[in-house]
């Protein structure tokens, strides 16, 4: 948990939810990300003096000692007023009316006592204690003394400006980048005169500070004077290389005062024109540090200017600016405009206007505070404020759905008022991001909505520069420039899905709003493309766009998404690049950092799945666009070429190649398409991308992925055989003459019916030149043959058992008669236990099946024998009758309804079966398959399909998938919450997840005193959670499988961090050094080695047979039956069985070759003296003397 989410919203939950548990993961919750500032939001006026802090005349932020103390309105609206008792006792008082307008809120708008518990409780930990900035405003007052003490400086040339600064230890964060005029041509001179205003600005005078990680920010801004610029400052970075040096003459004066001692500059927004000052403090050494967290407090010092400085005309979107050396005047309007210089320099002159609209809202809405901060973890815990999106706009939106202006918003009819709460502004707010046109409908803040009467500010000259259009109430400056389209896509995207999320009232999704981290690229996307550095040199970033653009790393950051929604747009839902480079501070002795090039980047792709697997990807008719044609052909090169199908047309398009066929391959499709545009238009060599999403492609198949299968036939890479092979049974079940009664159904039972088996499904036959000595086992899926209700059915097991065999034998005689091609054995039961007893039937495409006979009597006689046992007074008797009844329940009903929801379940999310087969897989690679059933992973991995919460999106590729099930497994806290499951939305309700919940605490204490099983999974056929974690997994296994799942998943994100993918193999491969022992068995005598991880066809004997009987067997090692004997898992079952609770044993059932031990120390070292009934057997080693004390056994 973050330092201000954690004990105090954990606690207050706990109290909101005392009597029944909470539905959410105990994880150490990621922490909220608060934007280091604003964004923009650094406003002033003569009236925001520090001084006075009077706002619109009639309101004071602060007291004389400097105390900022909350406005009226908010002070009112989080401490109600109390109700004269009379003496009488306070507990049994009336409400007060704004008590019983919390209560009715609570009521009809958080439709959740325990959400607003917990709103109320972030808003208390993320906000900042105004009562406890003190020693801040005094330092505050302390740099306002020494910037208004500060000396004018005379005019001097460059030269002579940059030495006296060096010889005051200081360099001048003069601009740096591409396209930016040579320094040392600058002609120019430069002088500074003391600051005509210095006023606080930004979050702190609103108090809508947010606590992060990086601390909190409080902005002072400085203005300017008019005299030290000209009128042509505007051009060329005249402006910027004059606000530098004056932001450099005050560094020095702080320098000089020993209270400031921590001062850096850094970029203000990542905006490398626009350099500020920070005074850092991170501890209570200033006497204020502490109250911003653990990232402490930055002050920071921003040079600001007179809004009429410059023509702001000549700063429209649509001029020229910052213009090339060789550029002349007349030239000027040739060359491309540059809207974000022009921003640029605007931006440092609106600080009072936006200052004086966001108080004045702050002042009559209550709940306007709260949303702000509400709207800036939202934003940050999604990383959206680090890429253009800051609470700075965050509050204007909301200025803007509260304005009048917004009545001419067509796309939708949002509106705030200013008595609706928080948490209703926060969710409009959401809804409005949501669903607005922005590229259609540009936002304009002036008093009518629409842009005013001057055509180089009309709509269309905003809308053809930026993507993101948000016009301030001068309806001249585009607040939203920085925001890109990748920005403002993945905006909308979050949007959508969170407003689902404010939208779903079965469950809680606080955490899933406002606590989990979505920043990580890992398993939030489904294809990842990482990108090594920034290339030296691209087309597309020529001298015209470094006007606009002196950062490359930026450019690239802007260009690239727009580059891949030209080619794959329709395939994805989200195209967003994520740079890992970090915003630097440098020391005011230093020079500007370099811009570097090698940090990397990310390109992720949330693909639309129906789409992204189709291998044509189809451009414009060669008859229709002649440019569209030429545009086509000009970004997929020679790949393009013109083709005809099937419906006549005849288009550009292009066709990727299939490696295997299979979807698994097919969706990573998108991914190459990616990395070839990059490759062709970027510059990026294939050598320095990374490409994510089929890592784990080998671990999936048998013989350790080798093409060569020794001589078998090639393996069916597709569920589809298979269940082409089940239906065929099936009618040929159905269709056999001499069944004595009809068959009703033939139901699918087994995880190869149901795509989730680890391995697909495959015939049994091999090929014919095998001299393989080693044993194959091969796969028998298993069946139910549901049989007409008959009331002739015996009363008793043993009859029953007797006229099953019957049946079995007669239908292994018909259809061994009617099916040509086929074979078919009966295995005789156990006359006492119902799950004994099948049909083995080997159909001519070489698939076998398991059959059992329904009856629908058999769940009954299990009751009626479970209650025969109990009244018995045998407790061994009891408890075997009891897991004999708990066995023929899932045989005969639970595990055919969960296959067949689960095969629904499969259609829905087509990733899901590739999913469940890699985490099947790595539980048993780690040993832990005999402690987990098929049926309890894939109920787990459905939860991160069906309950797709923090993620926008369910995985389109077993990647991410893998991922999220990773994080879910050491995030959850199994033993206090149980997992909740739905198959389909919302069919568990409020009163069923209660319900749930009881049952869980109920159950977790018998748990607890019999050591049972400990997970819970509960789903709407089994309220309990406990149809498949009855008896396992113990605490100890789940311990252990959470510390591996946390190992694995920092393994993964370590590997996509570094763009190394040869090591991603070792997550598959599991420590033995916490066993007490490790068995290991001969590899020949192991029927599933072929599936092992680490299989060697080296260490099989490859030899001929002397005797011919031998050598045809070992052409065809699974004729016959006894292909289904399996002598580990009979080992391990006799050594379960001699060895009772005293030991726990651990392997792997695909292949695995050894066997791990871990000793119950308990039992096995005896804390007290030998004595004759210890539960194990013994020999004593050493007769124990009068003198001795051991009692080594």
């Amino acid at each position: 948990m973050p330092p201000f989410a954690p004990k105090k919203v954990a606690a207050a939950t706990a109290k909101a939810t005392k009597g029944g548990k909470r539905n959410r993961p105990a994880e150490t919750h990621d922490e909220v990300d608060e934007d280091e500032s604003l964004g923009n939001d650094v406003p002033s006026d003569t009236d925001l003096n520090l001084d006075t802090q009077a706002v619109n005349g009639d309101e004071s932020d602060e007291d004389v000692d400097g105390e900022f103390e909350e406005d009226e309105a908010h002070s009112n609206e989080s401490k109600p007023k109390k109700r004269k008792t009379n003496g009488a006792d306070a507990r049994f008082r009336a409400p007060t009316a704004e008590e019983m307008l919390a209560l009715r809120e609570t009521s009809d708008l958080f439709q959740s006592n325990l959400f607003k518990l917990q709103i109320d409780e972030l808003l208390k930990e993320v906000s900042l204690d105004y009562t406890k900035t003190g020693n801040l405003d005094k330092a505050l007052h302390g740099i306002k003394a020494v910037l208004d003490s500060c000396k004018d400086v005379k005019e001097m040339d460059f030269e002579k400006a940059v030495a006296a600064m060096r010889k005051q230890g200081l360099e001048i964060p003069f601009p740096r980048g591409n396209g930016q005029p040579s320094l040392d041509k600058i002609q120019y001179k430069f002088s500074f005169k003391t600051p005509e205003k210095v006023f606080i600005a930004g979050s702190y005078l609103i108090k809508t500070v947010t606590k992060s990680r990086g601390g909190i920010n409080v902005d002072m801004a400085v203005q300017m004077p008019d005299a030290i610029f000209a009128e042509k400052d505007h051009m060329n970075n005249r402006y910027f290389n004059k606000r530098a040096y004056y932001l450099a003459v005050i560094a020095s004066a702080l320098k000089t005062s020993p209270q400031f001692s921590n001062i850096t500059f850094e970029h203000f927004n990542n905006d490398p024109r626009r350099p500020v000052i920070v005074i850092q403090s991170a501890d209570k050494s200033t006497g204020f540090g502490h109250i911003g967290g653990q990232g402490g407090v930055q002050i920071r010092i921003l040079p600001v200017v007179n809004p009429d400085l410059f023509a702001v005309h000549k700063l429209a979107p649509g001029r020229n600016n910052n213009r090339p050396l060789d550029a002349s005047d007349s030239s000027s309007a040739s060359l491309p405009a540059t809207p974000r210089y022009n921003t640029s320099l605007l931006m440092d002159t609106l600080f009072v206007q936006h200052l004086n609209a966001l108080h004045k809202h702050a002042a009559a809405c209550p709940a306007f505070r709260d949303a702000v901060i509400l709207g800036k973890v939202w934003l940050n815990q999604r990383g959206l404020s680090d890429n253009g999106f800051t609470g700075f706009l965050w509050s204007l939106i909301i200025v803007y759905l509260m304005g009048q202006g917004n009545r001419v918003n067509k796309s939708t009819g949002i509106q705030l008022r200013e008595s609706f709460s928080s948490y209703q502004i926060v969710k409009l707010t959401i809804e409005f991001l949501a669903s607005h046109n922005f590229a259609d409908e540009p936002l304009f803040m002036t008093a009518d909505g629409r842009p005013i009467d001057h055509p180089d500010f009309s709509a269309k000259s905003f809308t053809q520069q930026f993507d993101c259009v948000l016009v301030d109430s001068t309806g001249k400056v585009n607040l939203a420039a920085f925001v890109n389209a990748s920005t403002l896509n993945h905006l909308q995207f979050e949007a959508r899905a969170s407003l689902s999320l404010f939208n779903d009232l079965g469950s809680d999704k606080f955490d899933s709003l406002f606590l989990k981290n979505l920043t990580e690229p890992i398993g939030y996307f489904d294809l990842v493309v990482r990108i090594e550095n920034v290339p030296h040199a691209f087309a597309a970033y020529k001298s015209s766009v470094q006007l606009d653009f002196p950062s490359k790393r930026q450019f690239f950051a802007h260009f690239v998404p727009r580059l891949l929604r030209l080619g794959i747009k329709s395939r994805t839902r989200l195209i967003k690049l994520t740079d890992s480079h970090e915003r630097k501070r440098w020391d005011v002795s230093e020079n500007v950092p370099m811009e570097g090039d090698d940090s990397a980047l990310y390109v992720g792709l949330v693909l639309d799945y129906e789409r992204a697997i189709e291998v044509v990807e189809q451009g414009p008719s060669s008859g229709e666009d002649a440019k569209a044609v030429e545009n086509f052909r000009r970004l997929w090169g020679t790949r393009s070429s013109l083709r005809r199908f099937n419906d006549g047309s005849i288009v550009e398009s292009v066709v990727w190649d299939e490696r295997d066929g299979s979807l698994d391959d097919r969706v990573l499709l998108t991914g190459r398409m990616a990395v070839y545009l990059l490759s062709r238009h970027v510059n990026v060599d294939q050598d320095e991308m990374t490409f994510w999403g089929g890592q784990f492609a080998r671990v999936l198949k048998e013989f350790g992925s080798h093409e060569s299968l020794a001589g078998a036939e090639k393996r069916d890479g597709t569920f589809q055989s298979a269940t082409d092979a089940f239906n065929a049974f099936a009618k040929a079940i159905k269709g056999l003459d001499g069944i004595p009664l009809d068959v009703n159904a033939v139901l699918a039972c087994d995880a190869g019916l149901r795509y989730s088996s680890v391995f697909i499904p495959q015939p049994s036959f091999a090929g014919d030149s095998s001299n393989r000595l080693t044993p194959i086992l091969r796969d028998q899926m298993e069946v139910l043959i549901e049989l007409e209700s008959s009331a002739k059915w015996p009363d008793t097991v043993s009859a029953l058992q007797h006229m099953k065999l019957a049946f079995y034998c007669k239908i292994a005689e018909l259809i061994s008669k009617q099916v040509p091609g086929s074979l078919a054995t009966v295995t005789k039961p156990d006359l006492m236990d119902l799950t004994t007893g099948w049909l083995n039937v080997r159909m001519p495409s070489g698939y076998s099946f398991r059959a059992r006979i329904r009856t629908g009597v058999e769940l009954g006689l299990a009751n009626a024998t479970l209650h025969a046992a109990s009244q018995s007074g045998d407790s061994h008797l009891k408890y075997s009758s009891a897991s004999r009844a708990e066995a023929t329940e899932k045989i005969y009903r639970t595990v055919a309804a969960h296959t067949l929801r689960f095969q629904n379940l499969h259609f829905k999310f087509p990733q899901l079966s590739t999913t469940v087969r890699l985490v099947k897989r790595w539980i048993s690679a780690h040993w832990l398959s005999n402690h987990f059933s098929d049926e309890a992973i894939e109920i787990l991995v459905a939860k991160v399909f069906t309950d797709i919460a923090p993620f926008p999106a369910a995985p389109s590729c077993a990647f991410a998938g893998f991922l999220r099930v990773l994080e879910l497994l050491w995030k959850w806290d199994w033993e206090q919450d149980p997992l909740i499951v739905e198959f389909e939305k919302g069919e568990i309700s409020a009163e069923k997840r209660t319900e749930i919940q009881t049952k869980f605490g109920d159950g977790s204490k018998k748990s607890a005193q019999n050591a049972g099983g400990v997970m819970c999974l509960a789903t709407s056929e089994d309220l309990a959670g406990a149809a498949w974690t009855q008896s396992f997994p113990s605490l100890i296994v789940l311990k252990r499988l959470r510390q591996l799942a946390k190992a694995s998943f920092k393994v993964l994100k370590d590997a996509v961090a570094s763009g190394d993918d040869t090591e991603v193999s070792k997550i598959f491969v599991t420590p033995t050094s916490g066993y007490d022992f490790v068995v290991e068995l001969d590899v020949t005598k192991i029927p599933k080695y072929h599936q092992s991880i680490t299989y060697d066809e080296d260490l099989l004997p490859q030899h001929k047979s002397k005797f011919k009987n031998l050598a045809a067997l070992e052409k065809n090692p699974l004729q016959r039956f006894l292909e289904s004997f399996n002598p580990v898992e009979s080992y391990i079952h006799d050594l379960q069985s001699a060895f009772g609770e005293t030991m726990a044993f651990f392997y792997d059932q695909n292949g695995g070759d050894k066997i791990g031990i871990l000793l119950n120390k308990k039992l096995v070292i005896p804390q007290q003296p030998w004595k004759v009934n210890i539960p194990f057997t013994v020999k004593v080693l050493e007769e124990a003397g009068a003198t001795d004390e051991s009692n080594e056994v």
